[in-house]
């Protein structure tokens, strides 16, 4: 069976994951637009619920004690670009393939015609998966990595703290607590639904719902 996920997201890469750990026979193509998979990143890296999804990062090859930072209330940080990469890392081992730098031109039912660095090639397959990395929503949201504490953030594990607002103003406030400019690391901006449904948690239940309605058309 072929399969061909649209997005290399983590929620793409999760579903990947799951579809291989159920039938290693399955041939999965990823897509991805961008050129690195993870790089840039416009979702929030905090895993709040690490006890319910620990068994399925390390099945993946992800270790939350190397790659993570524990938090004392039993939430996880992630840099989230990183955990990607290393889940596209871990499913490229399982035979899976990533391709990068491509963009779907045509969709039918079960193939594609896409346009990558080397020219236009054409996929053939059994199932079509496209997975946008957020689900739809209009509410504007903007992250914050700082190289200090910020009130609502939480630290990551290479000492920089991360924050995720939906409110405009909010950003000048937190810009108000420092001096030094030097302190906003990196600034996203994106759109989705709710800061719950993009979380890694949200993510990662996402491919569990997809990989569920996939089970049920095999």
């Amino acid at each position: 069976m072929r399969i061909a996920i649209i997005g290399g997201n983590l929620t793409g890469l999760a579903l990947a994951h799951m579809l291989l750990d159920s039938d290693h026979s399955v041939d999965i193509t990823v897509i991805e637009e961008r050129a690195e998979i993870g790089f840039p990143c416009k979702s929030p890296g905090i895993l709040y619920d690490s006890n319910r999804w620990l068994s399925h990062l390390q099945g993946w090859g992800i270790s939350i004690q190397e790659v993570g930072h524990s938090l004392d209330d039993g939430s996880v940080s992630f840099r989230r670009a990183w955990l990607e990469k290393d889940l596209s890392l871990s499913l490229v081992k399982k035979g899976a393939s990533i391709l990068l730098r491509t963009r779907v031109e045509e969709n039918g039912k079960v193939s594609l015609r896409l346009q990558g660095a080397g020219g236009s090639t054409h996929w053939e397959g059994d199932f079509i998966i496209k997975i946008p990395e957020h689900e739809p929503g209009n509410n504007s949201w903007t992250g914050i990595v700082t190289s200090q504490e910020v009130s609502g953030g939480w630290p990551r594990d290479d000492g920089t703290w991360e924050t995720w607002v939906n409110n405009p103003s909010q950003i000048a406030t937190e810009s108000q607590e420092f001096s030094d400019a030097d302190t906003f690391l990196e600034v996203m901006e994106t759109n989705f639904s709710s800061f719950e449904s993009t979380t890694i948690d949200g993510s990662l239940t996402r491919a569990v719902m997809l990989f569920d309605e996939l089970s049920n058309s095999f």
